[in-house]
């Protein structure tokens, strides 16, 4: 799959095109993954990115925002996390998480060190791409679907 993206990004038209591209596929990679593992079930997928991957809206987003839903028995955002790793390393991704959920909403950045220097997107190879993800535990009352 990485040397898919690899082959993706070679197509786009301007470097900022193609970063935007490499992180809307890892988004989208992320998502498939969260859909496998059942996180899905709790979580309700909304934000600037829900619009343009549900709704073809052109908004672009750099994050992917849930809210926790129905049942909360079954929400595990460490086991979410674990799930995404256990995906896309064996792809050749070398995936770091770092997580911070001692807080109502639950974030963690997904990082990707060196994707873009392989990609020919960045001239360092120290330079990381990151997604974020944040669930709200705790949405308003009237937020639910």
């Amino acid at each position: 799959m990485k040397d898919y993206l690899s082959d993706l990004v070679k197509q786009t038209k301007s470097p900022l095109e193609s970063r935007n591209f490499a992180r809307e596929y890892l988004q989208a990679r992320i998502l498939a993954a969260l859909q496998r593992t059942g996180a899905m079930i709790p979580l309700a997928f909304h934000g600037g990115t829900a619009l343009r991957f549900l709704y073809s809206h052109g908004r672009y987003s750099e994050d992917l925002n849930f809210a926790l839903e129905g049942n909360h028995k079954s929400y595990d955002f460490r086991s979410y996390l674990q799930a995404i790793r256990s995906e896309l390393t064996p792809e050749g991704y070398q995936v770091e998480l770092k997580v911070n959920d001692q807080r109502t909403v639950h974030s963690a950045f997904i990082r990707f060190p060196g994707l873009l220097f392989e990609l020919g997107l960045s001239p360092q190879r120290s330079e990381v791409l990151a997604v974020k993800i944040e669930v709200d535990t705790n949405p308003p009352q009237g937020a639910g679907l």
